[in-house]
């Protein structure tokens, strides 16, 4: 791998930790334009059918909504839209700090979209 490529995977890696490392936060997985995700954090999270949900969802609207967000009693799912053909989506506890989170989401989100 090239060094740049290795430093912008070792940097939307680090950012994801940092949303993962939010207070009620299950873990957070950027999504391709595949539906599947690109990379996940924490690795030992079986991430797979909520992607493939929230993707079907996010197809369901006409438009291409920049922001999603689904809450349950038992948790809350928000997404933010890197670009069109990406997206950052986490999975938290429904007593997660959820302003704080969708303005990290949205900050980490602006960040990826600048290494590639």
């Amino acid at each position: 791998m090239m060094p740049c490529l290795r430093l912008a995977s070792y940097m939307r890696t680090r950012l994801m930790d940092e949303l993962n490392a939010h207070e009620g936060v299950e873990w957070v997985a950027l999504i391709g334009p595949d539906a599947l995700p690109i990379d996940f954090v924490p690795l030992d999270k079986d991430v797979q059918a909520a992607v493939a949900m929230w993707s079907g969802l996010d197809g369901l609207v006409e438009d291409t909504p920049a922001r999603m967000m689904i809450r349950t009693p038992e948790a809350v799912m928000l997404s933010h839209r890197v670009d069109e053909d990406r997206l950052l989506l986490i999975q938290a506890d429904s007593k997660a700090n959820l302003g704080l989170l969708r303005n990290s989401l949205e900050d980490a989100a602006f960040r990826i979209a600048d290494l590639a």
